[in-house]
């Protein structure tokens, strides 16, 4: 055999290896990108999905938590068929459908600071899923707009609340500086929120007369003794003649 046929021999099935192992973990490089795209996709379906579960415990519009559902149902979808994992469970809005529909109470009122930016963070991940719901045209954009609506003025009366529930509890615990602290957040979240409402105005004047009750109370605490300071004052006056000398002959006394 000659020395090109030799090279040649070798050359070719060398260089088919080469291209199958190339083509191969092209292959690999292509699951894997889109395993972590998944993977993101998943995890943006999951950020949704808590803040979902929270505004189904403190807001009880169930037609708007329905369309989020629906959005939230159709990610992962997008997601399970990006990873290519058929052996992977699918998610099942059933149990969600089931609690919007049972249409527990909802709880109004925050319990604390912590809470509050909580609901602040929930609150704005649904505000953010509601335009591609629009594109998606899982709603119109008139619903969305009123939906908006819904969630900006349903998160500042729970902070407004909260704050004026911690007032109230820290007035109850003789505390007037905490409170008046509580107060003043309501009322400027009350004065900076930027949508119009009949009972603004209102709800501004009763925080202000809440913040002014403290303060009215610790004057009313006050009066006695300064009823007894004026009393003592008349008093040692009543103790002087017109020339400002004391008539107390033990005064008197004492100077000489």
């Amino acid at each position: 055999m000659s020395t090109i046929g030799i090279v040649m021999s070798v050359a070719i099935p060398l260089s088919l290896i080469m291209l199958v192992a190339v083509i191969y973990n092209r292959r690999l490089q292509s699951r894997q990108t889109a395993r972590n795209q998944a993977r993101l996709v998943s995890q943006k379906a999951d950020d949704i999905l808590e803040a979902l579960e929270y505004l189904m415990v403190v807001d009880d519009h169930r037609e708007l938590q329905r369309a989020v559902l629906e959005r939230v149902t159709e990610i992962y979808a997008r997601a399970h068929k990006m990873a290519g994992d058929r052996s992977a469970n699918m998610f099942d809005p059933e149990p969600y459908i089931e609690k919007i529909a049972a249409n527990p109470p909802c709880r109004k009122v925050l319990k604390s600071d912590r809470e509050i930016k909580l609901g602040r963070r929930h609150f704005s991940t649904i505000l953010k899923t509601l335009v591609p719901m629009v594109k998606q045209k899982i709603i119109s954009e008139a619903v969305m707009l009123d939906y908006r609506r819904h969630l900006k003025m349903a998160l500042m009366e729970r902070q407004v609340d909260s704050y004026i529930a911690q007032g109230d509890a820290a007035a109850g615990r003789s505390d007037p500086v905490s409170a008046s602290s509580y107060f003043k957040a309501a009322r400027k979240v009350l004065i900076e929120f930027d949508l119009q409402f009949p009972e603004k105005n209102e709800r501004v004047k009763q925080i202000a007369e809440k913040t002014a009750a403290l303060y009215k109370d610790e004057n009313d605490n006050d009066e006695p003794t300064d009823a007894l300071s004026k009393a003592l004052s008349l008093e040692d006056t009543d103790k002087t003649n017109e020339f400002g000398i004391s008539t107390d002959p033990d005064a008197q006394k004492k100077r000489y």
